[in-house]
């Protein structure tokens, strides 16, 4: 009887660990079942369906994925976890449903650890404009004024005001390369800074 194989840890790593346990290229890891596997989430960056594109290298910047895999015994709910694709840091366990409902918190992680403050960036209304960001140069200068230096050539996220609780957030694509993460105002509020003028009356 073979040992249970241990699973590597990292986004890359897991990814890679991933496929080998779909194609069961071996007779242990055929035993295992993929979904309860832990891997990159469709459609985000390093996972399948993802058209940013699949670096063999890791980028040279930290940058936020979403991990995820079915729970044992419970087909109906998943478990997600931040990941980064540069290092091996893996945030919390978080269980839901997903559609913003655990895998929201979970990349939520992963951009605290990749761009730490990133709570305090400016959010913008969701409109038509949002969609024509990366097009519109004099726009998108305006609203990254306040980030700090090089976050937004390392993929810094764009804050949407939700629109309603639990909204999802989206994840990188061809003509939007960053994460659109979804904000309520609460929490915009619980973050500002006061100026100096407020502090004045």
């Amino acid at each position: 009887m073979t040992a249970p194989l241990t699973e590597p840890t990292g986004a890359r790593a897991r990814q890679t660990y991933y496929w080998r346990v779909r194609n069961a290229r071996t007779r242990a890891l055929a035993k295992q079942c993929a979904a309860q596997t832990w891997h990159i989430q469709p459609g985000h960056p390093g996972g399948a369906y993802c058209d940013l594109g699949h670096e063999l290298d890791p980028p040279g910047h930290h940058a936020p994925t979403l991990l995820t895999r079915s729970r044992p015994g419970r087909r109906d709910e998943q478990e997600f976890r931040g990941g980064c694709l540069a290092c091996g840091w893996e945030g919390p366990v978080h269980r839901g449903r997903g559609y913003g409902d655990g895998d929201n918190s979970a990349i939520e992680d992963a951009h605290d650890h990749a761009f730490p403050g990133w709570r305090a960036l400016p959010a913008v209304a969701k409109a038509q404009g949002v969609w024509g960001l990366a097009r519109s140069e004099r726009l998108w200068r305006h609203i990254t004024v306040g980030y700090p230096p090089g976050w937004t050539g390392a993929g810094a996220p764009l804050l949407v005001r939700a629109r309603y609780c639990k909204e999802p957030h989206d994840p990188p694509y061809e003509r939007r390369p960053r994460y659109e993460l979804r904000v309520s105002r609460e929490d915009q509020q619980a973050t500002a800074v006061p100026t100096e003028q407020k502090t004045l009356f």
